[in-house]
């Protein structure tokens, strides 16, 4: 091949994935238009319901206090008080919320976009397992999403809200924060929990090696710690909440990885 068709090949490789690009990027509009339309759904069952004393998390974490004898309420003992102190505070939550669970619906066709896209560049013995793939792909984007929403937020809530260095200072949460805790948790998690593709990749571009995985096991546990102390408020149970799947998704991935690879 001619240096000419190399240009052509790669130029013909960026118009495929400027058209990928283009498609997922309305798929989130639409996505985002929808969710627009449902606000009072989105917002008051969604969003504010970790604001709740009667969210399903807390009740269940409740109950296995109360059954448990830990504590009679456990978690989140009345509803938070959220204030906006912006003009445009509750404008911009709207269009970010949006934004964010528009991406979040949109991700089964963004993930079978980004695929069509890398499947040329595959094995006959990969395309054949893609479709499933792809299913598995957003199955662990949606578990680490409902994770984040169902389990971490609530513990970052109530240690938040429990937390106290004096009787004297009133807890008074921010729209804003409480927002980025909701958005943040759900959408890291469900990133998060793709972990094993991510792995995969850096094996398939020979960026990383089996001998890698295993003999520095150590040192990447210690940079997975970080990473989870930086997207979690710091305390010991959120980290811990965090670390657990983290730990499980990298063993994981070398067993899945070690399997189709070799």
């Amino acid at each position: 091949m001619n240096l000419f068709n190399k240009k052509m090949h790669f130029f013909l490789h960026l118009e495929e994935l400027r058209i990928r690009i283009i498609r997922s990027i309305y798929a989130i509009i639409l996505a985002t238009i929808f969710l627009m339309i449902n606000k009072n759904i989105l917002f008051e069952k969604i969003i504010f319901g970790p604001a709740k004393t009667n969210f399903i998390s807390y009740r269940i974490f409740n109950y296995f206090g109360n059954f448990f004898n830990i504590e009679k309420n456990l978690f989140l003992k009345e509803d938070l008080n959220i204030q906006n102190r912006n003009i445009f505070g509750q404008f911009n939550t709207y269009l970010t919320v949006n934004t964010v669970g528009g991406f979040i619906l949109a991700f089964p066709y963004i993930s079978y976009e980004l695929w069509r896209f890398i499947m040329p560049g595959l094995s006959f013995y990969e395309r054949k397992y893609s479709k499933y793939i792809l299913i598995l792909i957003t199955i662990l984007f949606l578990i680490g999403s409902l994770f984040g929403y169902f389990i971490l937020t609530p513990f970052i809530i109530q240690f938040g809200s429990s937390f106290r260095i004096s009787t004297l200072p009133k807890n008074i949460f921010d729209l804003y924060d409480y927002i980025s805790i909701i958005t943040e948790s759900t959408l890291y998690m469900g990133l998060t929990f793709l972990f094993p593709f991510i792995i995969y990749f850096l094996l398939k571009i020979k960026i990383i090696s089996f001998d890698i995985l295993r003999f520095y096991r150590k040192h990447i546990l210690l940079i997975i710690l970080i990473i989870v102390s930086a997207i979690t408020p710091g305390d010991l149970i959120s980290t811990i909440i965090v670390m657990i799947p983290f730990l499980f998704l990298y063993e994981i991935s070398i067993i899945i990885c070690s399997l189709i690879l070799n």
